[in-house]
């Protein structure tokens, strides 16, 4: 039995992990070895394994070290409520930077100091080359950009200087295509 076991080297290695993260996973209790060797090392077992793989799996969800815990020690309660609870609090997080970016997308225009850059406009079309942006694919960009936000999409043209008028004009085309 000892010889299919792993030691906490060989199982931190096996997940890309360092020894201090399995050993600090024991010191809390969420991952605890499954015995010892006769030298005192400890030792792994597969079942530890798939607990360590379901570790790993919520921690890049970003659960919370505690919550996971007391989610696989209950392994009756299943892990749905505990991954919904994640989903709810990255909604809000998600909510909350997009208040924050309307906030400074407010910001930048009430500064005044971007006003009259479609004269500079030439800059942005070199940053879109550069970013890969071609005549062929401009179109479906700005059609993707409206469709996802339209808000966005006009408050991004007023941005580049343009007038309501030639706003609507740009979107009408976009329709048509």
């Amino acid at each position: 039995m000892i010889d299919s076991m792993k030691t906490v080297g060989r199982l931190a290695a096996s997940f890309g992990l360092s020894r201090s993260t399995l050993l600090y996973y024991d010191s809390i209790g969420l991952l605890k070895p499954s015995g010892r060797s006769p030298a005192g090392y400890r030792l792994y077992s597969d079942r530890d394994l798939q607990r360590l793989e379901q570790i790993v799996l919520l921690r890049g969800m970003g659960v919370s070290l505690e919550k996971m815990r007391i989610c696989l020690d209950k392994p009756k309660e299943g892990v749905v409520p505990l991954l919904l609870e994640r989903m709810f609090a990255i909604n809000g997080q998600i909510s909350s930077l997009r208040q924050q970016q309307k906030a400074l997308l407010a910001l930048i225009e009430a500064d005044g100091s971007l006003a009259g850059i479609k004269s500079k406009l030439h800059l942005f079309a070199d940053f879109g080359r550069e970013a890969g942006v071609t005549e062929q694919n401009a179109g479906q960009i700005h059609r993707a950009f409206e469709r996802a936000s339209p808000s966005l999409h006009r408050r991004f043209l007023r941005y580049l200087g343009f007038t309501p008028a030639e706003i609507e004009m740009f979107i009408k085309s976009l329709r048509s295509h």
